[in-house]
């Protein structure tokens, strides 16, 4: 659904997903990055020069998974038990071992996601995308750009030179880099950036016109993109209401 509203969804899936999606074959880099301790192992067993040190691991065409809370093997191929892992068969078993991981360990929940999401996303357009540009498109990126942030901003009820405005900026540009992230999921839901990247990130900055200003919050319309900032007397207050907006929506986000 969010990719067919063309919205974010923050889900931290790989890009072997995407890959596997659009039928790419996936490889021991994918799993490197799935599974780092997994990956590095399995490129240790193609790197090894030495055939004892190689028979000194002991590896036969079998996976070890957790099953109703116990261990059991798996074979890569038919008797791999009794089949050892050596200089000439070990690019067959990292192929296989990837294969498993990828492929014939998932396949039951794989079928399910692409039912669901086929569901949500009933055009084949999105197959025209290559697998990181899916990727971007459905979980945005994180290349911030603070400056063109600023530049973006339109403002209803303000205008770009008013003192609360040049406050606000001043404001944000002072805070850690964390910080300023927490003010995107506060003011988007997510703290990543559309796939257009942040040149085309719009949003709204307006007056509430509130009776006394210095009595109120920040309050964000996340579906507009649309900050109601209240008109304070000076940077300070501003500083601690936007801060104090920020810290809330921060608890608010870990109920």
């Amino acid at each position: 659904m969010a990719l067919y509203n063309m919205k974010i969804a923050a889900f931290p899936f790989p890009l072997a997903l995407f890959k596997k999606m659009a039928g790419v074959p996936l490889t021991l880099d994918d799993l490197k990055e799935l599974s780092p301790v997994e990956g590095r192992c399995l490129q240790a067993v193609l790197d090894e020069q030495y055939d004892d040190t190689l028979e000194s691991m002991m590896l036969d065409f079998t996976v070890m998974k957790e099953e109703r809370g116990s261990r059991v093997f798996v074979e890569l191929k038919e008797n791999g038990a009794d089949i050892p892992v050596t200089k000439y068969n070990r690019k067959e078993y990292v192929d296989a071992y990837v294969n498993y991981i990828f492929n014939t360990s998932v396949e039951k929940q794989f079928e399910d996601f692409m039912c669901g999401f086929l569901r949500g996303c009933p055009t084949s357009q999105w197959k025209v995308f290559l697998p990181v540009e899916l990727q971007i498109i459905l979980l945005g990126h994180t290349e911030y750009n603070w400056e063109q942030l600023e530049k973006n901003a339109k403002y209803r009820g303000y205008e770009k030179t008013d003192e609360t405005i040049k406050n606000f900026w001043a404001v944000f540009h002072d805070l850690p880099e964390e910080k300023k992230k927490d003010f995107l999921a506060f003011l988007t839901g997510t703290n990543r950036i559309p796939g257009q990247g942040m040149e085309r990130f719009v949003f709204t900055i307006k007056d509430p016109e509130k009776e006394n200003p210095d009595l109120w919050h920040p309050v964000a319309s996340t579906c507009l993109k649309m900050l109601s900032l209240p008109r304070y007397s000076n940077q300070d207050i501003l500083r601690e209401m936007f801060l104090f907006a920020l810290k809330r929506y921060e608890k608010f986000g870990l109920l």
